[in-house]
């Protein structure tokens, strides 16, 4: 079942989710909206590691690939069911990955809520697209 998902994949749309999911991610954390907070809470400029870019770009590209998967997997089509898939990743992985923070690195809940926001918007925006282009 699964090897038959992998050919019913649309993958410029993977690309391009990846890409939104990059850019809403760059918007998130720039000044417009969270940058100065996320600064102020983590003690650090906004200066990207450039070294770690590469890897920055293929994690995008990742959650778009394995959303897709999960959409293709629920038969997922309109706007509401992509995005809700997006949300039940975001429930199921990043949310508890991110409490780990919470606990074992002690970070503000402010902090957490900045990052965990960011990663809602994304897999929403990315599941709703994936879902209605196949």
């Amino acid at each position: 079942m699964l090897a038959s998902v992998w050919s019913q994949l649309n993958y410029p749309a993977v690309l391009v989710a990846g890409l939104i999911h990059m850019v809403s991610n760059l918007l998130w954390f720039s000044p417009l909206l969270f940058g100065k907070a996320w600064a102020e809470l983590t003690k650090s400029d906004s200066k990207p590691a450039v070294r770690w870019m590469p890897a920055g770009i293929l994690g995008h590209l990742l959650v778009a690939l394995v959303l897709a998967v999960f959409i293709a997997l629920a038969q997922a089509t309109t706007v509401a069911g992509g995005i809700a898939i997006g949300i039940l990743a975001w429930v199921g992985f990043v949310v508890p990955l991110e409490v780990g923070e919470l606990i074992w690195e002690k970070i503000p809940f402010k902090l957490f809520g900045i990052r965990v926001g960011c990663h809602f918007v994304a897999m929403g925006l990315v599941g709703a697209l994936l879902a209605v282009w196949r």
